[in-house]
């Protein structure tokens, strides 16, 4: 158990790591720890000296260390072994070996699954495959204090599983993406991220009119993709949830959600088996439905319980750090 002092040092340093930083070295520290040999992953990456999260599981590990505190760097460690501890406690096979495989199988080019496998797995969102002495097993790595974000679809994914006229959503894009121009922003992407960036202090106007721009077009995103969601059954709309968040796979998968207490610096450890989850979240509700709520489009039903109407998936429609970096979609249950 930590002491109180421990506590607060360590909490006060992983505070000012972000995110997306926490969540990949827990990624790869939660793969050492169910590693045998108790080693960083294997991996089917080359080495890359940028963008921090691309190259080996080495070189990534190294970088976002050197982000990091002693302390916040041995909170995300401990966390990670005490996750990996409690998977292991009832996974019935051997593990042989660990990879690292957060890079996606698409239609046309072999990605990290396929790579591992020898099967090709679009719906694969394995962030680590098993090795073990029956076969493969994938592994979706959750770390922080929120809900699990089960997946971050791209923008013509939205729209497809929406059943949105084709090329709505990307047109309001590339409509947003002509008003940036219009405000002087020119370059690549991370130019033009870093024009806006330096606006914050030198350009207030500019700054705020972009930012403004990629709202009201993530909230218009949100609206149509609420709106076409709407046209669906409440079958159709629990089949919708289901594919985002327990899609079929070539082989099975969990979910290994570390959850951080903000209030005490412990974690909980929460897996389970996906198709199940979803199952049993689903069971709860009835006639579902959707509505437009900013930059989410949210399903709802009727809880079973209370009788009350409850949110029961929502996806939200994000910019990638700004108006400039990228554009894709957050779903959570609830």
């Amino acid at each position: 158990m930590l002491s109180f002092e421990q506590f607060i040092n360590e909490a006060a340093a992983s505070s000012t790591v972000s995110s997306d930083d926490k969540g990949k070295m827990h990624e790869l520290l939660l793969a050492k720890h169910l590693h045998p040999n108790g080693t960083l992953p294997e991996h089917h990456r080359s080495e890359s000296k940028n963008p921090l999260h691309s190259g080996t599981a080495q070189q990534v590990h190294d970088k976002l260390k050197e982000r990091m505190t002693p302390a916040a760097y041995a909170e995300i460690d401990r966390h990670a072994k005490q996750s990996a501890d409690e998977f292991k406690k009832s996974f019935p096979h051997k593990i042989t070996n660990v990879h690292w495989t957060s890079n996606p199988d698409t239609p046309s080019k072999a990605g990290d699954h396929e790579k591992t496998t020898g099967v090709k797995d679009v719906n694969s969102n394995a962030d680590l495959i098993l090795t073990h002495s029956k076969g493969f097993h994938g592994i979706s790595a959750k770390y922080g204090s929120g809900s699990v974000n089960y997946k971050n679809p791209g923008i013509a994914d939205i729209e497809r599983t929406s059943g949105a006229k084709e090329n709505t959503f990307r047109n309001l894009l590339n409509a947003h993406h002509a008003h940036m121009e219009k405000l002087g922003y020119t370059g690549a992407r991370t130019e033009r991220h870093a024009q806006w960036k330096d606006d914050k202090t030198s350009n207030t106007s500019r700054y705020n009119a972009a930012k403004n721009s990629s709202l009201s077009t993530r909230t218009e995103i949100a609206r149509l993709h609420a709106n076409a969601l709407s046209k669906k059954s409440d079958s159709e709309l629990r089949d919708y949830i289901r594919s985002n968040v327990a899609a079929n796979t070539h082989i099975p998968h969990s979910v290994v959600h570390t959850k951080v207490s903000k209030a005490t610096g412990s974690a909980q450890s929460l897996i389970h088996d996906p198709k199940e989850h979803i199952e049993k979240h689903l069971s709860n509700y009835e006639n579902l439905s959707v509505k437009h709520s900013g930059i989410r489009s949210v399903v709802t039903g009727i809880h079973k319980k209370t009788g009350k109407e409850s949110t029961v998936a929502s996806t939200t429609i994000k910019a990638t750090s700004g108006p400039h970096k990228g554009d894709a979609a957050m779903f959570k249950l609830k």
